[in-house]
């Protein structure tokens, strides 16, 4: 029996590059098992089960939903090209799916394989087969090229301003883990225990007990090194402020600027205008909340070693520990270049790591409590 329909190309190759370009983290892999779980019968009925396979595939976060689903609309609403329709056996054939499609659809919804059957003109199902096949031969020849280092003259080069050591969204999840919880505030949450135990002492339950419910209290204290040697990390250090501030869900955090090492004055801005003094700094500190992280590179940018610095440095770290117990250095230069100069010997005082997503977090680690000084072997 041979059918006829109307062949409109599947605009995935338009939808997934509009992601990318929006900054979701998506890669050949992603596309191609997309392609791949259309070819097994997912997602083919309309185009609602399409947007809900892409999704479920491609979205990680409440954010990435909302670009997502503004893209996809914007996607199927403008026009594409309509290409002759050709006639096919129908085929009753029985398509399994592999297990890469299957388990990654199934740990991230509770999807089930659906036989490929005829839809609404808006997606049809004779045409998504049929182009998905020439899709998957585009993927793996990207997939070729790029592995053999050749010109890609679509879509060259992506344009992001991410640092890619540590992305916004990583730096976002690592100051997450910095909390410390306490119970504070008005009782508004049930206490299961007391309750209970109220109960076994009255024999009746006569109102529940309530008790306060958790909040983070870390007051993160970060310190940037500005101007100098660090001029080539200032978008870093200001993104390490704004993830800070805006999604690290910390108790409290402040921002404060110096140059080469805190001598006298912080500054609470980058133009070093407004000045506080070291000692009204180090006297607002309190040890069982406070966290200090430093961001220098310590002078390992210029590879040399300056005693003067290191003296000052050292100065200021004691002083720093007798106020806070949570104290780590984040340097923006790799560790093999802090052996020789003024940072080598400033990481055998503080904790230092260097800026990537290992490095972060163990920074992160410190500042809770939990890491371990580091040393250079």
């Amino acid at each position: 029996m041979k059918i006829e329909a109307p062949h409109e190309e599947l605009p995935l190759l338009d939808l997934f590059t509009r992601l990318r370009e929006a900054g979701l983290p998506l890669g050949i892999d992603e596309y191609r098992l997309v392609l791949t779980a259309l070819q097994e019968g997912f997602g083919t009925t309309d185009q609602e089960a399409l947007a809900e396979l892409c999704r479920t595939l491609w979205v990680k976060s409440q954010d990435e939903e909302h670009l997502f689903n503004y893209h996809f609309q914007q996607v199927m609403i403008e026009p594409h090209p309509v290409k002759p329709s050709v006639k096919r056996e129908e085929e009753k054939t029985t398509i399994s799916s592999s297990p890469e499609v299957q388990e990654a659809v199934e740990s991230q919804g509770n999807y089930s394989p659906e036989s490929p059957k005829t839809t609404s003109a808006t997606v049809p199902v004779s045409s998504e087969l049929m182009e998905v096949q020439d899709e998957m031969q585009v993927a793996e020849a990207v997939q070729i090229t790029t592995q053999s280092n050749e010109e890609i003259t679509v879509n060259r080069f992506t344009q992001t301003d991410e640092y890619f050591p540590v992305t916004r969204r990583q730096m976002k999840q690592s100051w997450r883990h910095l909390r410390r919880m306490v119970r504070q505030g008005l009782p508004t949450e049930l206490d299961i225990e007391a309750t209970i135990e109220q109960v076994v002492r009255q024999g009746v339950l006569l109102e529940p007990v309530l008790m306060p419910s958790r909040v983070n209290r870390t007051e993160l204290l970060l310190l940037i090194d500005h101007k100098g040697s660090m001029v080539p990390f200032h978008a870093l250090s200001q993104r390490l402020a704004e993830t800070a501030l805006r999604g690290g869900r910390l108790g409290k955090a402040s921002i404060y600027y110096f140059h080469n090492c805190p001598t006298k004055y912080l500054y609470h801005d980058q133009t070093r205008q407004k000045a506080e003094l070291v000692t009204d700094f180090l006297a607002q500190l309190r040890p069982e909340r406070s966290a200090v992280l430093i961001f220098s590179d310590g002078g390992a940018a210029r590879g040399g070693f300056n005693m003067e610095r290191l003296e000052l440095t050292q100065k200021f770290l004691d002083q720093l520990k007798q106020r806070s117990r949570y104290i780590a250095w984040l340097n923006p230069m790799a560790t093999e270049r802090w052996f020789g100069t003024t940072a080598g010997e400033i990481a055998r005082l503080v904790p230092m790591f260097e800026v990537s997503r290992q490095g972060f977090d163990g920074a992160i680690d410190v500042l809770r409590g939990r890491g371990i000084n580091a040393q250079l072997n």
